[in-house]
C-alpha cells in the first residue's frame, strides 16, 4: 500500500547484510604468481627445471616473458620475509631450491655421505642387499661369483646394512643382511620400495 497524498514517502533501511558482498579468498581465482609459485613447488619428478613456456602456458593473459617478471617478485618476497627457499635460473628453465644457506639443514636429514666413495664392489653388494633383501651372505656370494663377506662386513660399519639373526627355531640360525634407516636418509628415499625397480635382478 502506498504512502497518503502529499505525505513523503518514508525511506526504508537498507539492510547492511543483505548489501554488502564478501568475496572469499578462497572463492577468488588463483593470480599467476600463485599459479607459477605452485607449479615450481611441485616441479617435475625427473628435477628438470620448467621453461617459461611451460609456465606461461595453461595462465590466461600471460606471456613466457613475462614469466621472468614474475619469478623477480616472488624471489623478492621470499628474501623478505626470509623463506629458506630461492628460485633459480637453470638449463633454460626455472626451478625451486634451498638457499645456500640451508643446504646444510638438507645434508643432515638425509645423512652426511662419506667423503670416500663406494668401490664397485660395495655397490654390487649393496644393491643385491637393498633389492633381495633379506639375504644371506651365500646368496650373495653366489649372486657374484665371489666371497663378500669384506665388503659386507665394510658396509656393516658404515651402517648402511646391518646383520640380523633369523629367530629361534628348530633348523639352523642364519644371519641375514638388510638395509639401514642410514641408507634411506643417504639415498634420500622413505623406504626400500622408493628404490627404482631393476630388470637385471632376478628374484634370489
Amino acid at each position: 500500500m502506498g504512502a497518503p497524498a502529499g505525505q513523503a514517502a518514508t525511506a526504508v533501511p537498507a539492510d547492511p547484510a543483505a548489501e554488502a558482498i564478501v568475496v572469499d579468498e578462497a572463492d577468488a581465482p588463483p593470480s599467476p604468481q600463485m599459479i607459477v609459485e605452485g607449479m615450481l613447488f611441485v616441479g617435475r619428478p625427473n628435477g628438470r627445471p620448467l621453461t617459461a613456456r611451460e609456465m606461461a602456458e595453461p595462465i590466461r593473459g600471460v606471456e613466457p616473458a613475462e614469466i621472468d617478471e614474475i619469478v623477480g617478485r616472488l624471489n623478492a618476497t621470499y628474501e623478505a620475509s626470509g623463506a629458506p627457499w630461492e628460485i633459480v635460473a637453470q638449463q633454460g628453465g626455472f626451478r625451486m631450491q634451498l638457499r645456500a644457506s640451508f643446504q646444510g639443514v638438507r645434508q643432515r636429514l638425509r645423512g652426511e655421505a662419506r667423503t670416500a666413495k663406494l668401490t664397485p664392489a660395495a655397490i654390487e653388494v649393496l644393491s643385491l642387499v637393498a633389492y633381495r633383501q633379506p639375504i644371506t651372505a651365500e646368496a650373495i656370494n653366489k649372486a657374484r661369483g665371489t666371497r663378500s663377506h669384506p665388503v659386507l662386513a665394510a658396509l656393516v660399519r658404515r651402517e648402511l646394512v646391518a646383520a640380523v639373526r633369523d629367530p629361534p627355531t628348530e633348523g639352523p640360525r642364519l644371519t641375514r643382511y638388510r638395509t639401514t634407516e642410514r641408507f634411506n636418509r643417504v639415498f634420500g628415499i622413505a623406504s626400500p620400495a622408493d628404490l627404482p625397480r631393476s630388470e637385471d635382478l632376478d628374484d634370489a
